[in-house]
């Protein structure tokens, strides 16, 4: 069985650090164990199970993994630095969780979106206009430098 620490814990559920080590004191972490590096946490498909106190409200910690939409922007920084390259550098940024990778060419195949909002800029660095892909669309990236 698969297990994390507090902090990815605390990241799966949504909730601080330490209020995951409260419920552990509290005993309310299912499977929680200590070891010679930390507590470890059992995750129960895919998610760290809390068992429900008996008093005051119920906790509003996720149940689900939420899966982020990928992200598709165009990078303009790397825009500018080409012009006075030779070579051409990808400029089209596709961001699926952390990671990210730049391509020259896109497409896909599912349901997507292009959403402009000026002023939220806090999927990317600076951009405020991309393509918001499903997580469940077949996306198909041509990675290469373009020579002039």
């Amino acid at each position: 069985m698969e297990s994390v620490g507090i902090v990815e814990a605390s990241r799966l559920l949504e909730i601080s650090r330490q209020r995951i080590q409260q419920l552990i004191y509290a005993n309310r972490v299912k499977g929680a164990y200590k070891t010679k590096q930390g507590w470890q946490i059992p995750l129960y498909g895919g998610m760290p199970r809390i068992i429900r106190g008996k008093r005051g409200v119920q906790g509003t910690w996720r149940v689900k993994r939420r899966i982020k939409p990928t992200i598709i922007h165009v990078n303009k920084n790397i825009i500018g630095a080409n012009r006075h390259k030779d070579i051409k550098d990808p400029v089209i940024a596709v961001r699926k969780g952390s990671k990210v990778t730049y391509c020259s060419e896109v497409s896909f195949e599912g349901k997507c979106q292009i959403v402009y909002r000026p002023g939220n800029t806090k999927h990317c660095s600076g951009a405020t206009v991309w393509i918001e892909v499903d997580a469940t669309t077949k996306i198909c990236m041509k990675s290469e430098k373009i020579v002039i």
